[in-house]
């Protein structure tokens, strides 16, 4: 048993390395947003010099941009993959991105409510919800991460798998920047959505792995 119990912790251990950074970067975060520790300084300075790098032509692509990975563009994007699942017949692959994006929503919802920040003050989108953690960052790494575990398994070709991987860490970055820029969000906001979003995928991910090996 407890060599079964190692082997599977080696095969593993990067995704129970990330699954721990993740959870780890989620929960110091909340820990000093909470405990209003130094990182509030940190966002509020950024919050004040963001402008100095903001034009019109960046902030219309910058909206854009966080609106294909608002409610509407998830759903679609969820919606295709899922129908292509489907259509490859990878039933598992099928529930485990299910669970892991209605997970990841359920779960920056949840937190939400909890923790109730106010957003900053934005001229450019007025938003109502609370702001701590971000929904957008939480979701764009919850579905990059989920599509990686599901293409990179079936992909032998190092030059594609590079592209996929450099795909998958590039979308949330950008989509987390995007909402720091727009200034309807914290660096702290994005930085815990990230850390959600790799948890809860890792861990979904483990659970996978696992049910599959005892199967």
């Amino acid at each position: 048993m407890k060599t079964k119990v190692f082997t599977f912790f080696f095969i593993n251990k990067a995704v129970i390395i990330m699954n721990i950074l993740g959870f780890y970067l989620f929960a110091k975060i909340t820990e000093d947003v909470v405990e209003k520790e130094y990182i509030l300084v940190i966002d509020r300075w950024i919050e004040t010099h963001i402008n100095a790098i903001q034009t019109p032509l960046l902030t219309k692509f910058m909206v854009t941009l966080t609106h294909f990975n608002g409610a509407i563009g998830i759903f679609v994007f969820s919606l295709l993959m899922m129908l292509f699942l489907v259509y490859k017949r990878w039933y598992n692959d099928l529930l485990f991105y299910f669970f892991a994006v209605l997970g990841a929503n359920i779960a920056y919802i949840f937190i939400k409510m909890i923790v109730q920040r106010v957003r900053p003050s934005s001229d450019i989108l007025s938003i109502a919800t609370h702001s701590f953690p971000s929904g957008h960052a939480t979701m764009a790494t919850a579905m990059a991460l989920a599509l990686y575990f599901i293409l990179a398994k079936r992909v032998s070709s190092l030059g594609l798998r590079s592209v996929i991987v450099i795909a998958c860490i590039v979308w949330p970055i950008f989509i987390a920047f995007s909402r720091v820029y727009l200034d309807v969000h914290w660096l702290s906001d994005v930085l815990a959505g990230i850390g959600l979003g790799v948890f809860w995928v890792t861990l979904i991910e483990l659970i996978n792995r696992l049910k599959n090996k005892v199967g």
